[in-house]
């Protein structure tokens, strides 16, 4: 006799309705109690304390009339500690932004892509480790620590809240991993395309003055601007920082075509490129060589000349199915290597001033997130030992590598400096994780204004307008034209895709495609680079005539003063020709 079963009853839809209402009820309150994004949430005791939200790592930017923030260092549960994100707005702030992405844009002249000379001279200082004695316990240095960080949070936002006062990073742990103290060397990675935002005045003085340790700057991306560019950036650094050495880097070459990185054709065949270019780093040689001519330590032997040697080769062999830059995977270096008797320490309670390894050269990488860092260890190494993301603030927590024996490299997560900018630059410079940008046109709209955005991306005006000469863009008609160019409609309306297209714009700009490059002071009024490079192009020919008489001299001798007396004889003419274009 077959078993009795239970007839179905029916189910209404009101009684369908009811339940989903239910079902969605109980997970938003789950969500007040738990973080969604771990892996065991649904275990979790339902009685616990709610956790701290990933806005709490970073400081808004300070808003006219806006209410007191809470300065008080907030916990965060482990997992978390390293994680960088922005904070939340309000749909009031959204939709204000909405509307004024609907105004006409007001076009700035060629020259606005010229930084001005006071422009980022105002800086704020980053926070210190606080004094500390072996007297104190591991507990007492570290509310030593709170105390002190706290009170700079609190410090900076009181100075300057009625500034256009960026994101900064605000989660202490981030910032424990600033590797200064150990390095012998400090190497700031900057992006090409505006690489006085992507470098720190406060650090530059903090390294130079109190630790007196060298500091080289990095050009990195220098593919994506012409040649002309990267040397006018490099004479004005060599003018306004005397203690800063330069040098150039790139993972791809650059387009020979490329001479006027300015001009609407060049930016339209920026944008035509492949998303995947074929990998070929240059410029290690050139790090290399200038870490060689800046830093040397007593009693540490490093044979530059074995290592210099390793990259002449004209195209080094490199796995390109390891170097995915959306790969998410941990290194697999063994990155502790020689670090357990020191670094260990100065993670957890270490203010004191301590001295680099004896052992070896410390190199210490530091920068803005998404500037390449992580993808310059991985060129510099020939193979994917850490990991790299077009996601900014993708490196987490410090990172060893040793390139010899004696001569070690130590990658920072990105750090993201407090500055007077805003913030609709920080979205356009990469520093702000895309996937979390709630509110995409204000972003657009500086775009918009500083490049002829809509002919880079060969949209049109709407086919019912008569005078397409005539059409005034808006930030939101852009991204209108190109969601139908692309594609990109809603699911239920089929609208064009307002909010997809804007964040497919922005990931083009954070990827170069669409070049937003500015200009050192003097770039367009003036005509002294162009000197300056007459005249370093005949001191050039001059000493290849010198090496034609004399070839004895050793180019890897660390005795070749040729680098450095062409350096100050170059900067001498800087100095000369200021007066003269002026």
């Amino acid at each position: 006799m077959p078993p009795k079963t239970h007839r179905k009853k029916p189910f209404s839809g009101k009684q369908k309705k009811q339940q989903l209402y239910e079902k969605n009820a109980k997970k938003q309150e789950m969500a007040t109690f738990v973080d969604p994004s771990s892996f065991d949430y649904l275990q979790r005791d339902m009685n616990a304390k709610p956790r701290s939200t990933l806005a709490d790592n970073f400081v808004p930017a300070v808003r006219k009339n806006a209410t007191t923030v809470d300065f008080q260092q907030k916990l965060v549960s482990d997992d978390k500690k390293l994680v960088s994100v922005f904070e939340r707005l309000s749909g009031q702030e959204i939709e204000t932004e909405k509307l004024k992405s609907m105004k006409p844009l007001k076009r700035l002249p060629k020259d606005c892509m010229e930084i001005k000379p006071d422009e980022y001279s105002e800086y704020i200082e980053f926070p210190k480790r606080p004094t500390w004695t072996y007297d104190m316990t591991k507990e007492q240095v570290e509310k030593q620590e709170i105390e002190s960080f706290n009170n700079w949070v609190k410090a900076v936002e009181e100075t300057y809240g009625g500034e256009q006062l960026s994101w900064f990073e605000r989660n202490l742990e981030v910032w424990r991993q600033l590797v200064l103290e150990i390095s012998d060397v400090i190497l700031i990675v900057m992006d090409i395309r505006n690489p006085l935002l992507h470098f720190p005045r406060s650090l530059y003085k903090y390294v130079t003055h109190k630790l007196k340790r060298k500091i080289i700057g990095i050009f990195n991306k220098v593919d994506l601007v012409s040649e002309f560019t990267v040397f006018a950036w490099k004479k004005y650094f060599e003018e306004e920082f005397p203690n800063l050495r330069i040098a150039t880097f790139s993972c791809f070459p650059r387009d020979p075509n490329l001479i006027d990185d300015t001009a609407t054709y060049a930016l339209k065949t920026q944008m035509k490129r492949p998303k995947r270019r074929y990998y070929h780093a240059q410029g290690v040689k050139n790090i290399l060589s200038v870490c060689r001519d800046t830093v040397s330590k007593p009693g540490v032997h490093v044979d530059w000349k074995a290592i210099i040697a390793r990259y002449d080769e004209d195209n080094p062999k490199h796995d390109d199915s390891e170097d995915d830059s959306e790969n998410d995977d941990d290194s697999d270096t063994g990155s502790m290597d020689g670090l357990d008797d020191e670094f260990s320490k100065i993670l957890e309670i270490t203010g004191k001033e301590i001295n680099p390894h004896t052992d070896y050269l410390t190199l210490g990488l530091v920068g803005h997130p998404n500037v390449g860092k992580s993808s310059l260890i991985n060129s510099i190494m020939r193979r994917t030992v850490v990991s790299a993301s077009r996601t900014p603030g993708h490196t987490k927590h410090f990172q060893t590598i040793h390139i010899a024996e004696n001569l070690r490299l130590c990658d920072s997560p990105g750090l993201v400096f407090p500055a007077l900018i805003p913030r609709a630059l920080q979205i356009v410079s990469g520093m702000y994780p895309i996937a979390q940008v709630q509110e995409p046109y204000s972003a657009i709209r500086y775009l918009a204004e500083h490049i002829a955005l809509e002919k880079v991306l060969s949209v049109t005006p709407p086919e019912d307008w008569e005078k397409s000469e005539e059409y005034v863009w808006t930030a939101w008609s852009i991204c209108e034209e190109f969601a139908e160019q692309r594609g990109f409609h809603t699911a239920k309306a089929a609208r064009p895709d307002v909010y997809r297209a804007a964040n497919t714009i922005l990931r083009l700009t954070a990827d170069g495609r669409i070049l937003l490059s500015f200009k050192p002071p003097g770039f367009f009024s003036s005509t002294k680079y162009e000197k300056l490079r007459v005249i370093e192009a005949d001191l050039n020919r001059d000493n290849e005539d010198d090496d034609d008489d004399d070839n004895s001299q050793d180019e890897y001798d660390p005795g070749n003063t040729y680098t450095r007396q062409n350096l100050l004889i170059t900067k001498g003419g800087f100095s000369a020709l200021l007066s003269d274009s002026e």
